[in-house]
């Protein structure tokens, strides 16, 4: 799993922006393999084209800071993907000739090496093929476990987001001068009730846009759940420091 974001990578996130596509500019890129084979137990049921989508932060070094999967065709291929995701190296996105951190989404695609070697000729059927192993495939494709896996609309959540905790804190570039202003983040609340992918919409000055930042890093929320399974959901939340 993706560890936790320390203090400086959301400090750095905060001013993340978009990357352009300009003559010289390039989005980010992967060294290594984004396709897996399917995990075991959901060989043989009929999910087409098996795949994790992740949103993904990534530093200037090529450092992957934050990588967030958003929407899947089922939502047990999400520990296997993770494993793929951290398994690449990924190359910095270009703009005007020089490496910037920057964000995009990449994909994790899954396939049976069984069916895959009888597309191309093997005698052998795919799946195994016994009635038992059938039975038991239509049987685990009707569990919860199933269901697909995305960003949640905040109307679609079981129950309204809310602060479980959270500390105000403040950070001054100055000694002795409080901050003052007011800052708008767009963050996610993962499944955990944690904040990730802080983005600073707009801000006053970059101290108040830090102190939000810091406010998050304690902030916590109740687990969002769709249909009572875990989701993700976006949030855009002004912080006022006066």
């Amino acid at each position: 799993m993706i560890s936790p974001l320390t203090l400086g990578k959301w400090l750095l996130a905060l001013s993340v922006g978009t990357v352009g596509l300009g003559a010289k500019d390039s989005r980010i890129s992967v060294e290594g393999s984004l396709e897996a084979v399917i995990p075991a137990k959901l060989r043989g049921l009929p999910i087409a084209n098996p795949h994790v989508d992740f949103k993904i932060d990534v530093g200037e070094d090529g450092t992957l800071f934050d990588a967030m999967p958003v929407k899947s065709n089922h939502r047990d291929l999400l520990p296997a993907a993770h494993e793929v995701i951290q398994g690449v190296t990924f190359r910095p996105a270009i703009e005007d000739g020089r490496a910037v951190r920057s964000r995009d989404m990449v994909r994790v695609t899954f396939y049976d090496p069984e069916q895959r070697a009888w597309r191309q000729g093997s005698g052998q059927l795919p799946f195994g093929g016994s009635p038992t192993d059938a039975a038991n495939n239509r049987i685990y494709a009707s569990r919860a476990s199933s269901f697909f896996y995305e960003i949640s609309e905040k109307e679609e959540l079981d129950s309204p987001l809310t602060k479980m905790q959270t500390v105000r804190r403040i950070y001054s570039s100055q000694e002795g001068i409080r901050p003052t202003g007011s800052c708008l983040v767009e963050y996610y609340v993962g499944p955990n009730g944690r904040a990730r992918f802080p983005t600073a919409i707009e801000s006053d000055n970059e101290d108040v846009a830090i102190s939000a930042a810091l406010t998050l890093l304690e902030t916590r929320f109740t687990p969002p759940r769709r249909n009572g399974h875990p989701t993700y959901v976006k949030i855009q939340q002004r912080f006022d420091f006066r």
